[in-house]
């Protein structure tokens, strides 16, 4: 791994072979000069998704923790944006919508195994 612009753009080396990928991460104003590009979750989205993949393919009960840790991941990376938008006053928690047992509803958009 090899950092082009710290925190955003990253050359990743292949595993077989001697080619190289780039990772860029989204950049914005007024930190940074507004680059499009992804998110840490969205990395984390697909590791997961490979995997289950790769578990599918050679199973080990690892993966399962592996799984729960990168789900975790993902859960801290959106509490921080909940945190920072309430912060900002641009968000109010309390007219979100609640579930059956008195917590913000969650709707997952694929299966939850």
């Amino acid at each position: 791994m090899n950092s082009i612009y710290p925190g955003h753009k990253y050359q990743l080396s292949n595993l077989d072979g001697d080619g190289v990928q780039t990772l860029q991460f989204v950049q914005r104003a007024p930190l940074h000069e507004p680059q499009q590009g992804v998110t840490n979750q969205e990395v984390i989205r697909a590791i997961i998704d490979r995997v289950k993949f790769l578990d599918g393919e050679v199973p080990w009960e690892g993966n399962a923790l592996i799984i729960y840790h990168l789900r975790m991941a993902i859960a801290l990376h959106e509490a921080r944006a909940v945190f920072r938008h309430i912060e900002k006053h641009d968000f109010a928690i309390e007219f979100c919508a609640l579930d059956d047992d008195g917590h913000l509803r969650l709707q997952a958009a694929k299966e939850t195994a």
